[in-house]
């Protein structure tokens, strides 16, 4: 089974519908979420118990990588060579570093990253 690193605005998205896409993408995958997804999906001021529940639970239906030094090294390698963000490098990075695709929203952000596996399965 592939692996693919889900995106925050990924996440989200499949928190408001209830689907990623009108496909059968989620069960072609393992999902992958780095913890920047978790701080940025659970991290706002105004989340509900029942929100931050509900998305805890999405969560924890795949594996959570941490930032280490392998991940910590690719980020700054991504900065340094792009224009990126940082939460955005370390998401990158965790799948470059999995050997995963990401799963985004936001492709334009990510194109020019050399050996990044990107999808959108919004479209």
């Amino acid at each position: 089974m592939n692996r693919a690193v889900i995106d925050t605005n990924i996440l989200i998205s499949w928190y408001k519908t209830g689907f990623i896409s009108n496909s059968n993408d989620l069960t072609s995958i393992a999902p992958v979420f780095s913890i920047i997804t978790k701080i940025e999906a659970l991290g706002f001021k105004e989340i509900t118990k029942g929100e931050n529940k509900a998305i805890s639970k999405m969560l924890d239906s795949g594996e959570l990588v941490y930032i280490d030094s392998g991940i910590a090294q690719q980020t700054i390698n991504l900065r340094q060579k792009y224009k990126i963000k940082t939460p955005d490098a370390i998401i990158a990075a965790t799948a470059i570093i999995s050997n995963s695709e990401l799963w985004t929203a936001n492709i334009s952000d990510f194109s020019n990253i050399e050996g990044l596996k990107l999808h959108n399965p919004l479209k």
